[in-house]
């Protein structure tokens, strides 16, 4: 080990020799603080020897600035990471987990369903490329209620998106292939730092810059923080963010299973009294399973092996999917609902699931993230143009205000669906009916609710319509490192 620590940090200071940058001996610290005083490294410089002297510049209790510092390294902040650096932003993104391995499992229950804004979304930043062929497209979503229905007679209600004349709603994908794809988009920007797998011990919100604290001792300051570390967000605790949270005593199972019987590009949701059951397309004869239980009932089914887990899924999906032939591993989570209080502070912007999160119902979650991000990106870019600082709170703020009205109005809507799902109530069971009967025979009014269940409330981000964004930044030519490791 002391052998290898000894050859990378020569490579590294004959590159840096290369660069024009005083070469130092590592074993000299007094050498090294005479070359400081002598001569600092210019801004390109440092940029260079980010780039070709990976981890030199993020040495353990030295510092490193960039413009933005994302913490969190999920589909969310590694989106964020990707949109920002390719507007030409210098970001560094904090990630506790390391990469993914170079394939997904082949039934990795792991899925999400972008709808085709947030497609667009990726699309601009170089990412949905290599998605697409192992995504499937969704293009017929079907509501199969039976709660308060007798056995033989579910309400079912089929929204097509031929009726909305755009293509597809959207795409399911793999999160493991969609980190992936947005980790080697990462290594392709010069001005992007995917530093894991790395946690923060600290962060504190100065007056004119955020400073992080790693736990290894790495410092890093920015002009602007961006939570993307999930439902505790340490980003969001110490700006002091309160952040509402219910549950609903369910527990969500997730995984994929292969079928028989071809889907057709059909996402499936059922209405069940415990909960909803929704299958997810993917390519071939395999769909993703997002299964809703109630606490002690959803632990039993986790318990059971692979046979008899198997049937008790075909006793509740109507042979949709002709006979289950494989399960692949199996992923459970409490289903609960979190809204921040504020989506905003000095320094700071959340978003994703730090800012808010929601039952699996309605393809919502990460979603919300990207028009977050992509909001997010516009109010950057007008603010750095307009010569203000990024980071300030009067900036976020305008960030906050176009999100807020749009997670509301769906963290809402999702809970009221849920909840009406779960009833016993049988007038509230009657209402439900009643309304999906409408919906099915009135085509207008189920093509408009398509339409808006596809976009934000409010003004929808450029990306996310297919347009472009000016870079505030020249960027450079891609240089195949993260620059920090």
């Amino acid at each position: 080990m002391a052998a290898w620590a000894a050859e990378t940090v020569d490579g590294a200071m004959a590159e840096c020799s290369n660069l024009g940058i005083p070469r130092v001996r590592a074993d000299r610290p007094h050498t090294m603080a005479k070359a400081r005083r002598r001569r600092k490294p210019s801004t390109l410089e440092k940029a260079a020897l980010s780039r070709h002297c990976p981890g030199v510049m993020l040495m353990r209790n030295t510092e490193h600035h960039c413009d933005i510092l994302v913490v969190g390294g999920g589909v969310a902040g590694l989106a964020a990471a990707v949109v920002m650096a390719d507007l030409g932003f210098e970001v560094a993104c904090v990630d506790a987990m390391p990469p993914e391995p170079t394939k997904a499992p082949a039934l990795d229950g792991r899925t999400t369903a972008l709808l085709q804004g947030a497609v667009r979304a990726l699309s601009a930043c170089g990412v949905w490329a290599d998605c697409e062929t192992e995504s499937a497209p969704l293009n017929v979503m079907r509501i199969i209620d039976e709660n308060g229905r007798r056995a033989n007679a579910p309400l079912t209600t089929v929204f097509d998106s031929a009726d909305v004349g755009e293509g597809p709603f959207g795409f399911n994908v793999p999160n493991a292939v969609l980190r992936q794809a947005l980790m080697r988009r990462l290594r392709e920007l010069a001005n992007a730092h995917h530093i894991a797998p790395a946690k923060l011990s600290e962060i504190r919100y100065e007056s004119t810059s955020v400073r992080a604290t790693l736990e290894d001792g790495r410092v890093l300051t920015a002009a602007l923080s961006i939570g993307a570390d999930g439902k505790g967000s340490p980003c969001r605790e110490a700006a002091g963010i309160r952040a509402r949270r219910w549950t609903y005593g369910q527990t969500a199972m997730a995984f994929s299973v292969a079928h028989t019987r071809p889907h057709g590009n059909t996402s499936t949701e059922f209405h069940r009294p415990n909960g909803p059951l929704v299958l997810v397309p993917l390519p071939g004869n395999r769909s993703s399973v997002v299964w809703v239980e109630r606490e002690r009932g959803a632990a039993a089914f986790m318990n059971l092996d692979e046979d008899a887990f198997l049937r008790a899924l075909a006793a509740r999906t109507r042979n949709v999917l002709g006979d289950l032939t494989k399960v692949g591993p199996r992923f459970s989570y409490p289903v609960g609902s979190l809204l921040a209080d504020r989506y905003a502070a000095h320094r700071l912007a959340l978003v994703g699931e730090s800012a808010h999160a929601l039952p699996p119902i309605g393809a919502q979650g990460l979603n919300l993230g990207i028009t977050d991000v992509t909001t997010l990106a516009e109010v950057l870019t007008d603010a750095w143009r307009q010569g203000c600082d990024i980071g300030a709170e009067e900036v976020l703020r305008s960030y906050e205000r176009r999100r807020r009205p749009d997670v509301v109005a769906r963290v809402i809507a999702v809970d009221a669906l849920n909840r009406a799902v779960m009833t016993r109530f049988p007038p509230v069971q009657a209402a439900r009916h009643l309304g999906l009967s409408l919906l099915d025979r009135f085509t207008p009014l189920k093509t408009a609710l398509m339409r808006q269940g596809m976009v934000p409330v409010g003004e929808m981000p450029k990306m996310m319509r297919g347009e472009a964004i000016r870079p505030v930044r020249r960027l450079a030519q891609p240089s195949g490192t993260t620059g920090i490791s």
